[in-house]
């Protein structure tokens, strides 16, 4: 994309950040929604990364990001043109929900997927507004971007990391097997600069059960074949400011590998950085088997060995239940704790990067392949 990108009622100019709308969605009582814009050119041709946050309205470190790294001193040096968008769901940060009130589904679920379009079929329910409005903002994504970071939250007390996607290709099409390859090469490439805990995503049938191909970055890397990843930043509600100095510094890296920017890499500092040598990928994980309270033994960052003991149970009397002990059933790293004490039977107590045999890459799953078949 040249020095001329318009997005909504910004066009970009070499050396300024400019700041606009675009009109996402109208409600019924006339007023219409807008996601903010932020666009900062460079005085050099270059590429377009997007930078994108507030999806999940109770997590809010994300344009924090945004508002520390955009500065005019970064402008001055920059080679291509940043779009960055601090609210895709306004109405979830407003009141500090993680779906809209508009819209009860997960706003991070709605970006389009590679799958044949349905929906025309009378079984099914039309795209939301929020689902249109999605629609039309990726298209323009699309056509302007190279590059797109999405930044969220994960739980309270939680590493930073990088959630990087395992990369779909189409089982039959060995074409589309090397493409997916050699993007997932570059992408290693993009997370490395990030330079925080790299974590792989849920193997591919519980990814598209779960539709995270559905999501900003997995709908951009999926579907456009543009790289992308979602940047982990901690708590949501009660940001990090440490987090979030990592986070611009791990940006600003990525803008570094991307040739956007001259200067040399700077450490990531004051956040803790895991490097197991080996992949590792998220699993919620242990379970509890019966209801019960649990005092949680470990925190984020800790490593943990296979038949460790992670947490006291116990009943809401405070006497011992069960064994009075749940211990891990893998070696891995804890990336946070789940929130509260009291669970039922079959609830993760914490989600942990265990290791990850699969391949970085993955055909999609069968059922799925089958619904990507044009109608006849």
């Amino acid at each position: 994309m040249g020095m001329d990108l318009k997005i909504g009622d910004v066009t970009a100019a070499p050396g300024e950040i400019r700041y606009g709308r675009w009109d996402a969605l109208e409600h019924p009582t006339g007023h219409v929604e807008f996601f903010p814009l932020i666009v900062a050119q460079g005085h050099r041709e270059g590429p377009c990364f997007w930078l994108t946050a507030g999806v999940h309205g109770s997590e809010q470190a994300g344009p924090l990001v945004l508002y520390e790294l955009l500065t005019p001193d970064l402008v001055a040096r920059l080679r291509g043109t940043i779009v960055a968008i601090p609210a895709l769901n306004p109405a979830g940060l407003r009141t500090r929900t993680r779906d809209p009130y508009h819209a009860k589904v997960d706003p991070n679920r709605l970006w389009p997927e590679a799958k044949a379009d349905r929906s025309d079929h009378p079984d099914f329910d039309p795209p939301t507004s929020l689902e249109l409005s999605y629609q039309r903002l990726y298209e323009k994504m699309t056509h302007s971007a190279d590059y797109l970071i999405d930044y969220h939250n994960a739980w309270i007390g939680s590493l930073s990391f990088a959630l990087r996607d395992r990369i779909l290709y189409r089982g039959d099409d060995t074409e589309d097997q090397d493409r997916a390859q050699a993007l997932s090469d570059k992408l290693d490439d993009m997370l490395k600069a990030y330079g925080h805990t790299v974590v792989t995503e849920y193997p591919a049938e519980t990814y598209i059960k779960e539709n995270l191909h559905r999501t900003t970055s997995g709908s951009v890397l999926q579907r456009a074949r543009i790289l992308a990843f979602t940047a982990e930043l901690g708590t949501g509600m009660a940001p990090d400011p440490k987090i979030i100095k990592a986070a611009c510094a791990g940006t600003r890296n990525v803008l570094r590998w991307a040739g956007m920017l001259d200067d040399q890499a700077e450490a990531i500092e004051d956040v803790r950085v895991i490097r197991t040598g080996y992949p590792v990928r998220r699993m919620r994980t242990p379970r509890v088997s019966e209801a019960c309270v649990v005092r949680h033994l470990v925190q984020a960052g800790d490593r943990v060995g296979k038949g460790d003991v992670v947490a006291e149970l116990r009943d809401v009397w405070g006497r011992a239940t069960g064994n009075g002990v749940i211990r891990s059933g893998y070696e891995g790293i804890v990336l946070g704790r789940s929130h509260g004490v009291f669970f039922y039977p079959g609830q993760p107590i914490l989600v942990m990067a265990v290791r990850d045999d699969d391949a970085s890459i993955a055909p999609y799953p069968r059922h799925y392949r089958e619904s990507m078949r044009p109608s006849p």
